[in-house]
């Protein structure tokens, strides 16, 4: 009698134990989603203000030049990442941030020709054909799915 008794109170005890860590799991889920809504509010905040001093630069100055233009490139990329994130499932596609590393080093070199060794402009281009290479593999894993 005592041992049908223990498991009793031993399952009861694992339902308390799963109902609060369901809970806990709930709240937890529930403040990560704000504190993610937050970043990204801050994220496209912050890329907006970006696109503006962009533009007012190029403005001011008389001149595009195609950093500039790469530069705005990203932050439309990153605004629509944001978008992603914030109108879709939250998950982002790995093919959207590698597409904007490629860009953003690309960027790097164009901006910096004049300043770069040969020795760090091959492994920068060895960067980029990685990123590349890791772009299309994505793709065929994908399409494999």
């Amino acid at each position: 009698m005592t041992r049908h008794s223990d498991n009793e109170t031993h399952e009861q005890l694992s339902e308390v134990t799963e109902k609060a860590l369901e809970r806990a799991s709930l709240c937890f889920n529930k403040w990560l989603t704000y504190g993610q809504a937050l970043a990204l509010i801050a994220v496209a905040i912050a890329t907006l203000v970006g696109i503006v001093s962009s533009i007012w630069e190029m403005a001011a100055s008389s001149s595009v030049s195609l950093g500039a233009l790469l530069m705005l490139f990203l932050y439309v990329e990153i605004i629509s990442m944001v978008k992603a994130s914030a109108m879709g499932t939250r998950e982002l596609p790995i093919r959207t941030p590698i597409a904007l590393a490629i860009v953003a080093v690309a960027r790097y070199i164009v901006i910096d020709v004049e300043h770069i060794s040969a020795t760090f402009m091959l492994m920068t281009a060895g960067s980029i054909l990685l990123l590349v290479l890791a772009l299309w593999l994505s793709g065929r894993v994908r399409s494999n799915i």
